[in-house]
């Protein structure tokens, strides 16, 4: 199980939310480029990681990642009880000394509830003191529990459609104006009660 922990380490957890072709993806490839440990949840094979269908195989893969370095993804099955054992083995993967980021793309796609299941809730909450990075992406943002966006270190809203912009904007104070406003690969970057613009470069 997840061992060495570190309370001194920030939360550097990371929420994206853009509708399709707002640049999403992007958005998540820029922000872990220069990972040296990445694990994707990659039903789309949309990142540039070594991909496994196999259970037995993506467990060796993880120890070799933590041990070594190293991208892998996992694009076999998708559904809500894949991903539970997906987090229980990221969760046993961690160590507070080596720092992992944990990639989980179109998270609506799980059927998570505002309260979480066992694994998804402890990793999101606690893995941060032992070196947990996560960046959770979604193109419908209201169909993700709360603590996401409320929860995160790091925001990121690109293009939002009406009825998001305003649930958004209860959340963040992000004024809907802004949100409408944006063109493909903008973000607003929220940390806090600061929002900063920033555009993200396409890396394909």
């Amino acid at each position: 199980m997840a061992k060495n922990p570190d309370t001194s380490l920030p939360n550097r957890h990371k929420f994206i939310a853009a509708i399709t072709g707002g640049g999403k993806t992007q958005a998540i490839k820029n922000l872990t480029k220069s990972s040296k440990r990445a694990v994707f949840w990659d039903p789309d094979n949309d990142h540039n990681c070594r991909h496994y269908k196999d259970k037995t195989a993506f467990l060796g893969a993880l120890k070799l990642v933590m041990s070594r370095g190293g991208r892998i993804g996992w694009n076999g099955d998708d559904d809500e009880t894949r991903f539970e054992w997906f987090m229980m083995a990221v969760w046993a993967a961690l160590d507070g000394t080596k720092m992992l980021d944990v990639v989980v793309e179109e998270a609506a796609d799980l059927g998570l509830k505002q309260t979480m299941p066992k694994w998804s809730g402890k990793v999101w909450r606690r893995a941060r003191k032992y070196g947990g990075i996560l960046t959770v992406g979604t193109q419908r943002v209201q169909e993700v529990p709360k603590a996401f966006i409320t929860q995160a270190g790091e925001t990121y809203i690109g293009i939002q459609k009406a009825n998001d912009q305003h649930y958004i904007k209860r959340q963040t104070g992000l004024p809907p104006t802004k949100m409408g406003a944006l063109e493909p690969l903008n973000f607003y970057k929220l940390t806090g009660n600061d929002a900063q613009l920033v555009r993200f470069k396409y890396i394909g």
